[in-house]
């Protein structure tokens, strides 16, 4: 079985490669990025989490069941069947890592952590992807463990990959949380000269500046032969509904408004802010991306969801408050009403 698994994920990077590698390629070469490409390399995560829940049995006269026959079934289906597959063996560390990578996909990161630290647990030399995954949902869960453990992670990883782009990115906060301002300099003006989807670019360019330390070499913050299009903006007006008002929310509740598309998946744009604001006016756009590459310009519509969560968490739970639209994005920018209006049962 181990073999299995050993094969299976060397297999899973062969794959990878094929997509990402070609496209690197053609990235330097062009400077444009393929939203096919990373839709694709995206799309792995949960192929995997579908293989891995099909086959039944490994043998030399057994047929392996793969039951890959229509379309593919939704990510979170495909995670309760991987919780259930886990009660009855958790010892299994890759299915441990499929899970928490798959919750991060979803952005429920505290879960993430938790599958994630049972897969550390289970491995005896954890490779540079399980520190990162593990890594990023310990930062996502408590920031002030990028000058911890999850820092620590961060750091290994730059000492193998100097040029890893996620632990560039989280190595910057890194240097930042532990009053190293030069050091986060150095990574970002790194991380700036990879290329990196323009909304990250951005932040780079704005923070850099702010750094300290010699003058910002202008020929790594060029935007390009193209001004920046700053894609959909979608001012969204939220209130509570006439039986629904802010005696429903406690002290901790947080709103979260995500962008998805219709017919679901994981969150293209998040924000988070204190439930206390509504009513008031808040801005989603292409800046609020979780998916580096992909711009809400991209879909032909967008679910439009205001939660309170009065656990604090982004997952929902019985009791949160919430609120719904459509927006068309045939329209361009524009400004909307989302009322909140019903209850997670």
């Amino acid at each position: 079985m181990m073999l299995f698994w050993i094969a299976a994920a060397f297999l899973s990077l062969v794959a990878l490669s094929f997509i990402l590698i070609p496209a690197l390629k053609a990235q330097r070469k062009t400077g444009h990025k393929s939203l096919i490409t990373l839709g694709s390399a995206a799309l792995l995560v949960p192929i995997s989490v579908f293989i891995y829940l099909s086959i039944n049995t490994w043998g030399g006269d057994t047929e392996l069941q793969t039951g890959i026959e229509g379309d593919l079934p939704p990510l979170s289906d495909l995670i309760v069947g991987l919780e259930d597959r886990l009660q009855t063996d958790p010892e299994d560390a890759l299915g441990w890592r499929l899970l928490g990578q798959s919750y991060l996909s979803l952005g429920r990161f505290l879960e993430a952590r938790n599958a994630l630290r049972e897969a550390w647990s289970r491995t005896p030399a954890p490779d540079v992807e399980l520190k990162l995954a593990l890594a990023e949902a310990e930062a996502m869960t408590d920031r002030s463990s990028l000058a911890g453990d999850a820092g620590n992670l961060f750091d290994e990883v730059l000492e193998i990959e100097p040029l890893n782009v996620k632990a560039l990115w989280y190595g910057g906060l890194v240097a930042l949380d532990t009053e190293r301002p030069n050091l986060a300099r150095e990574r970002w003006e790194s991380l700036l000269s990879l290329n990196p989807p323009e909304q990250v670019a951005v932040v780079l360019r704005e923070q850099i500046p702010l750094l300290g330390g010699q003058s910002v070499d202008t020929s790594l913050l060029s935007s390009g032969d193209s001004p920046l299009d700053a894609g959909i903006e979608i001012n969204i007006n939220i209130s509570f509904s006439s039986e629904l008002t802010m005696e429903f929310v406690n002290p901790n509740s947080v709103l979260f408004i995500f962008a998805r598309a219709p017919e679901g998946g994981p969150p293209l744009a998040v924000i988070r802010d204190i439930a206390s604001n509504i009513p008031g006016q808040f801005l989603i756009s292409d800046a609020n991306a979780m998916i580096p590459g992909r711009s809400l310009a991209d879909f032909e519509s967008l679910s439009i969801v205001a939660r309170v969560s009065l656990s604090g968490q982004p997952t929902a739970n019985q009791g949160d408050l919430f609120g719904e639209i459509i927006y068309t994005t045939s329209n361009g920018s524009g400004e909307v009403e989302l009322q909140i209006d019903q209850v997670v049962n």
